[in-house]
């Protein structure tokens, strides 16, 4: 998919203010153009609230010891937040082009813990520009 000027400018400029950059740029970059070209701008800003979520909970799976207490509750809003993510991006990639479909359908719908990996790697991305958003408000 082709990128819009806009958007590759709009992708430097997240590039450079998080930390460590952006882990899945180009799809980021996919996923900002299909919002600026579908024009619904509602599924992008919940997509971008809901890999925030995500990538929260992830933080505290990590930090919390596997049979501590709430430790069940946190893996099954990972496991719906993650259910929730995939839900969002098919949405928006409902106007894709047939290689960018494959592309996603490879890396974020498989049940591998790979998918899972690129799926929280995403939400980081999504995590840090929700991060700016409200930071620009």
């Amino acid at each position: 998919m082709h990128l819009s000027d806009d958007t590759t400018a709009v992708l430097e400029y997240l590039n450079t203010s998080i930390e460590g950059g952006l882990r899945k740029k180009n799809d980021i970059g996919v996923l900002l153009e299909l919002g600026a070209t579908s024009g619904d701008a509602e599924v992008f800003n919940t997509l971008t609230r809901t890999g925030k979520g995500l990538w929260n909970v992830y933080g505290t799976l990590r930090r919390v010891q596997p049979g501590a207490e709430g430790y069940p509750v946190l893996e099954r809003e990972f496991g719906s937040l993650l259910n929730e993510v995939r839900e969002l991006l098919a949405s928006m990639l409902s106007a894709a082009d047939d290689d960018v479909l494959k592309r996603f359908d490879e890396i974020y719908f498989g049940m591998t813990s790979g998918t899972i990996r690129n799926l929280v790697d995403l939400a980081h991305d999504l995590a840090r520009l929700k991060d700016l958003q409200n930071d620009a408000r």
